[in-house]
């Protein structure tokens, strides 16, 4: 008897080992090589209107000549930005910070969903939507909301009406409490297992994703039946996953 999971693996800015970076496109790769059912990453607005990756709002690493740098996003040019090193080693190359476009990309030739995190909220989810269709991933993209609520959802169904959409817990499970789609659309976020908390999601009817999870914590996360675990980027998902299905003893009914 064969167990499979009905949960999505969602990778947190990818899987990184050795000098490999959060957020670069070799990280994602990773992620999938590893197994990933989804990858997490960050959208984030250059001063061009670029759509770059990067989960703060300043980018931080290394010139070609070697030297530490550090730019505001939203006030340098794309040029800059995606010429900043984030690492460079034998096994992966020179890693650059990634356009969503490039993670985009990488998606639709692997088959990975993705976890686009609108760093700049409702202000850039129409461009978002419209890069996914471009890239045919409609259907395929879960959008992290941060907090643009019913409007955000709105602006972002009336351009891929495939969407899904994330935000954090019982907060955005209220807020779309009389979005008719929410148990097949939303995901509410959260890295509280407790019951009282679980419970408070479930009853609104929404779908459960429980974020930073490792070897210490995935089996206390999975006994709340979660719809997404979504790992840490440090953390060996596919060999957490497949100790743990192994060790499943189910009832021959």
């Amino acid at each position: 008897m064969n167990i499979k999971k009905s949960w999505l693996s969602s990778a947190h800015r990818g899987f990184v080992d050795g000098n490999l970076k959060e957020n670069s496109l070799a990280a994602y790769y990773n992620a999938f090589l590893n197994g990933a059912d989804m990858i997490e990453t960050d959208a984030r607005l250059t001063s061009d209107g670029v759509l770059i990756v990067n989960h703060d709002d300043t980018v931080k690493g290394m010139n070609d000549n070697g030297e530490a740098v550090t730019y505001l996003v939203a006030e340098t040019p794309s040029e800059i930005i995606c010429s900043v090193i984030l690492s460079s080693d034998e096994k992966w190359g020179t890693q650059r910070v990634p356009t969503l476009e490039q993670v985009l990309n990488l998606a639709y030739h692997t088959g990975l969903l993705v976890n686009i995190d609108l760093k700049n909220g409702i202000s850039i989810a129409e461009s978002v939507a419209k890069l996914v269709l471009k890239y045919g991933l409609q259907g395929k993209v879960v959008y992290a909301l941060n907090g643009s609520g019913i409007a955000g959802i709105r602006t972002i169904l009336d351009i891929d009406p495939d969407a899904r959409f994330i935000d954090r817990g019982v907060d955005f499970a209220k807020t779309v409490k009389d979005f008719a789609e929410r148990g097949k659309r939303c995901f509410c976020y959260t890295s509280d297992t407790s019951e009282e908390n679980i419970a408070s999601i479930r009853n609104y009817g929404c779908l459960l994703a429980l974020i930073s999870l490792d070897k210490n914590n995935f089996e206390s996360a999975i006994k709340c039946h979660p719809d997404m675990c979504e790992f840490l980027h440090t953390s060996d998902f596919r060999t957490i996953e497949k100790q743990y299905l192994s060790s499943i003893r189910l009832l021959n009914i």
